[in-house]
């Protein structure tokens, strides 16, 4: 099993990406979160810069998700790209998955590792 976060930087992606996770079975949390970089603005001269360059970077979204097995894993991550795009491009997000060694409450999983 993996945790897999992927923080989302055009909020209005969200929607499409959950779509594609309902389509693989893929179930997640969604919440609001913020950039460093927009945190320290007001605080630190030269992070101020990038705060305004016009785009709103003081939301993301971060959807948390567990999943079961690695070949899940590879379709999330694939359906994010079909909608963000290339993650190694800039402004796309940043995708990263944990392993998690114990999960109590998911009565999914019990019925696939069967």
């Amino acid at each position: 099993m993996r945790l897999l976060v992927a923080i989302i930087s055009k909020p209005g992606q969200v929607p499409d990406i959950l779509d594609e996770f309902l389509e693989i079975g893929v179930h997640a949390t969604v919440i609001d979160s913020t950039g460093m970089v927009r945190l320290l603005a007001p605080h630190v001269p030269f992070f101020s810069r990038f705060a305004e360059f016009g785009r709103d970077v003081a939301h993301n979204k971060t959807i948390f998700t567990v999943i079961p097995t690695d070949e899940l894993v590879n379709k999330a991550v694939d359906s994010i790209e079909r909608i963000v795009g290339n993650l190694d491009e800039p402004d796309t997000g940043l995708v990263f998955t944990l392993p998690v060694d114990f999960c109590k409450g998911i009565s999914e999983f019990a019925e696939n590792d069967e």
